[in-house]
């Protein structure tokens, strides 16, 4: 009887796999695809990059073709809304006329026959204070003066204003009955009232009324008054 010995020669270092794809086979081929896509991948998005910075060069240029024209729109519109402005001011000095020859009609009516008026003035508004634009700092270019003279007008939205009378009467009584007729109906529109002595608008506002000084020849001394009314004002409303 013959005795069989199977022998196990293989070193353990040399023992394959039973499957046919090797991993070390394989893994060199996944890395070489890999390095492949990654590679187009870079291509493609080089390729985007290129087209966008021929875009945002092509952009630059028209910008730069166009800034002169830009600037040019934009010192325009701004000419146009100064001068909108202006217009707007011009409609608020028309919209607020005033007429007083109604009332100047009327103060002739009542005005007593013992009263020499010696003025009558309607002083105008004074022009508003415009401060002048500050002094450039060194290396700091002058501002650009406007091609239109700037138009002086008023701040607020009623202007002041006011009727002065000045005379002389041989007595009192006569200025009396002309202060007690301008405080009538006939004035209630031209004229404020304003009786308050601790109001800063105070009207009538005796200004004096005193004894004038005789000249030589002249006779009885007369008074001299000087009496300031206040007036409607204009309204600056559009």
């Amino acid at each position: 009887m013959s005795t069989a010995y199977h022998l196990n020669l293989l070193m353990e270092s040399e023992r394959v796999s039973s499957s046919p794809v090797r991993l070390r086979v394989m893994l060199p081929v996944l890395a070489m695809l890999a390095c492949a896509g990654l590679a187009i991948w870079w291509a493609i998005l080089g390729g985007q990059l290129m087209l966008a910075k021929t875009s945002v060069s092509r952009l630059e240029t028209e910008l730069r073709t166009h800034d002169a024209a830009n600037r040019d729109v934009l010192a325009k519109m701004a000419e146009v809304n100064d001068l909108n402005a202006r217009l707007a001011q011009l409609d608020c000095y028309s919209n607020s006329v005033l007429r007083r020859g109604a009332m100047l009609a009327s103060l002739a009516e009542v005005m007593p026959l013992k009263v020499q008026l010696v003025k009558l003035e309607i002083p105008a508004p004074a022009h508003p204070v415009i401060p002048k634009p500050p002094k450039p700092k060194p290396g700091q270019k002058k501002a650009k003066k406007s091609a239109v003279p700037a138009i002086l007008g008023p701040t607020g939205y009623v202007e002041r204003a006011t009727l002065v009378l000045v005379g002389r009467t041989p007595k009192e009584t006569p200025v009396m009955s002309l202060m007690e007729s301008l405080e009538g109906d006939g004035f209630t529109n031209a004229l404020q009232i304003v009786r308050n002595p601790r109001d800063p608008n105070l009207s009538p506002k005796v200004r004096s009324f005193k004894q004038d000084v005789a000249k030589k020849g002249e006779g009885a001394r007369m008074l001299v008054f000087d009496i300031e009314y206040l007036l409607r004002g204009r309204r600056f409303d559009r």
